[in-house]
């Protein structure tokens, strides 16, 4: 109990908005800190490794990224709890698809640490060939290098996120409403109804919604002009005949022609379940 009191003492959120009728963004400043538990694993020559994965995320997000707009920094800190020296090795995962990047070793005196930040981390998946564009997520794992065998690693790693969001005002806001508990509103001819709701700040000029249904056809509504808080009703897409599943993506402004207060909520997965 008193370390879960710890962890949630550790997280902190600040902000200071900026006033929106003067420039429009606001900033908030968000804090958090993780601490890694090991992952045992048995290696095929029968050898058990002390793994820690730890995720990073690195630099300031674009708006067709998936987080919230803002920049984000990680610390990871690797600490020697023993008495005596011991090592440690690490490979870098670029969050590519690719195969994991071998790192180096170290070697921490006794109780003392060491640490890996953002520019550590991006100048070895350059020098591995990664092309770091503004903003990179992956994976780090930290290995203990010393006997693994044992029940406790003298290895303690922690990793520290910040991140300095945008708050962008005086914009429209544009998402899918959920009407029904699994997006799957339907009319007296079984067609899908999809709701689109402004909840910016500002009037949403006509824009396009696409309904993509999995493994089939897609459809683009018309969705009309919004004033701040209005929603709308598009024109009903129909859904496949006889008894099915149906899943289906919605992204209201398809095209991303209009600029929003949050680029990262306009889509919804829905199910529909056909019975006849």
């Amino acid at each position: 109990m008193k370390k879960i009191l710890f962890l949630l003492l550790l997280s902190v959120v600040l902000i200071r908005p900026a006033k929106a009728q003067d420039t429009g963004i606001g900033v908030g400043l968000s804090f958090d800190v993780e601490y890694i538990m090991p992952q045992r694993y048995r290696d095929p020559g029968g050898r058990t490794r002390a793994l820690f994965p730890v995720k990073y995320v690195c630099g300031e997000t674009q708006p067709t990224d998936r987080l919230v707009p803002g920049t984000y920094r990680t610390v990871i800190n690797v600490l020697n709890l023993s008495t005596f020296a011991t090592e440690v090795g690490w490979r870098f995962s670029s969050g590519f698809g690719r195969p994991g990047i071998v790192g180096a070793r170290a070697r921490i005196e006794r109780f003392g640490s060491f640490f890996m930040d953002c520019p550590f981390i991006i100048r070895n998946l350059q020098r591995a060939g990664v092309e770091v564009g503004s903003f990179i997520e992956g994976f780090v794992t930290i290995e203990d290098l010393n006997d693994a065998r044992t029940e406790r690693t003298p290895t303690r790693v922690a990793a520290t996120y910040s991140v300095l969001h945008k708050q962008v005002h005086n914009l429209p806001d544009l998402l899918p409403i959920q009407r029904e508990r699994t997006w799957c509103r339907l009319d007296n001819q079984g067609r899908l109804i999809v709701t689109i709701r402004n909840q910016g700040e500002a009037s949403a000029p006509l824009s396009i919604t696409r309904v993509a249904i999995d493994a089939g056809a897609s459809f683009s509504r018309i969705t009309p002009t919004l004033a701040p808080g209005s929603q709308a009703d598009l024109a009903p897409i129909p859904l496949p005949s006889g008894e099915d599943t149906v899943v289906f993506t919605i992204t209201a402004d398809a095209p991303a022609a209009i600029r929003e207060m949050n680029e990262t909520n306009n889509s919804a997965i829905g199910v529909c379940v056909l019975v006849e």
